[in-house]
């Protein structure tokens, strides 16, 4: 009875710290946005320098999350989580303080480099756990991290707006992010994965379906976050103070669909999940595209919020199934295919408003959405 207790309390431990875990990856991520004005200001550049220095998050993460499972590998899940997120935290402290183009642009890469690590050695602790815990828990665990993204953006414009200065408002999320992880690293797993000798296999067909449909849901994620305010000002002509509704409605369905999400894959399965949410998606797109008012618009950009919120959570959850290759290179290998389309997304998306429109760029996202709706099938 003793070990069946002490296993249920160490299970207990391990899913508070990924839940808390998935919330500091969220608070890290939204320290950044409020910053933005103030590094324009303390270091003079161009627009076109400030997009390539932007690029280098991006680059950062797509170079750094293969190393991912080298390093579960190598070290412990626990000591992973708890040394990648030290080394978040001091690319954040650089960030806001750096005083040379240098010095940014090798801060904002290590930024993307270890969010990228931090996401993916996240999704493998999380995906340990539901496994362990033989019920469904990846979609919590991704609204953690929305939670901590809406949590972490509130908290630093709050400070920022009192009058605070940028550096007393990253140190102060700073030092919060720091106690938690204290906090998780008890319950985060203190085991390692695979054996390095199996550690490089080519991810077969299925992989590559998981990642390209986990490519797409990331892609609306970036394009709502790029684009949602623009498209709102332009087609909808909203107040461009209250363009910002159009990405913040969306990120609150993506929490709140993701806290309800593993409630709805107990009850209408992965499959019924995928398929709901693609075709769900892709209809708040089109009402947002059909829509003559502003706010016809923001419903259907929280109609596609909800839609995609349980859809990559699934995705990776569905990788524990699948025998080619060890779970976490799954994991790793599908989860940068899919953080591409953050990147790559963006700029396709804009390179269709350039010679086309912005309706028609979001008409080109309802259409990929459809896409992962058509595909779900595949997951019964």
């Amino acid at each position: 009875m003793l070990s069946i207790k002490n296993h249920d309390d160490s299970l207990l431990l391990a899913i508070l710290a990924s839940r808390v875990g998935f919330f500091i990856a969220g608070l890290c991520l939204a320290v950044w946005a409020p910053l933005v004005p103030y590094v324009r200001l303390s270091i003079p550049m161009s627009d076109a320098t400030f997009g390539l220095m932007l690029l280098c998050i991006g680059v950062g993460s797509l170079t750094c999350m293969p190393l991912s499972a080298m390093l579960t590998n190598r070290f412990s899940i626990r000591s992973c989580l708890f040394m990648v997120t030290l080394l978040l935290l001091a690319a954040l402290l650089t960030m806001a303080t750096a005083s040379s183009l240098w010095l940014l642009g090798a801060a904002l890469f290590t930024f993307g480099g270890s969010m990228g690590v931090l996401d993916v050695i996240l999704n493998i602790q999380g995906l340990s756990v539901e496994n362990r815990a033989n019920r469904s828990m990846m979609s919590n665990f991704h609204g953690m991290f929305s939670l901590g993204t809406i949590a972490g953006s509130l908290l630093m414009i709050t400070l920022l707006t009192l009058g605070l200065s940028p550096m007393f408002s990253t140190l102060t999320l700073l030092s919060t992010v720091l106690l938690l992880s204290v906090f998780a690293v008890r319950g985060y797993l203190n085991e390692r994965t695979l054996s390095s000798k199996d550690a490089f296999i080519w991810p077969n067909g299925w992989i590559l379906l998981v990642g390209l449909m986990c490519f797409i849901v990331y892609l609306a994620e970036g394009v709502m976050l790029d684009w949602s305010a623009l498209y709102l000002i332009d087609d909808k002509h909203i107040a461009t103070a209250q363009a910002g509704l159009g990405y913040a409605c969306f990120s609150a369905m993506v929490a709140t669909g993701r806290f309800i999400g593993d409630g709805l894959v107990q009850l209408l399965g992965r499959v019924r999940v995928i398929v709901g949410g693609g075709l769900l998606a892709a209809a708040g797109v089109t009402l947002s595209i059909l829509s003559t008012h502003w706010g016809l618009g923001l419903v259907g950009f929280a109609l596609c919020g909800l839609g995609c919120a349980n859809v990559s959570p699934v995705l990776i959850s569905s990788l524990s199934k699948q025998t080619h290759m060890p779970t976490h290179l799954a994991i790793t290998a599908a989860t940068t295919i899919g953080f591409a389309g953050v990147l790559a997304g963006p700029a396709m998306m804009g390179a269709v408003a350039h010679y086309s429109s912005l309706s028609a760029a979001f008409a080109v996202l309802a259409v990929l959405l459809l896409v992962v709706a058509a595909l779900g099938h595949r997951f019964k």
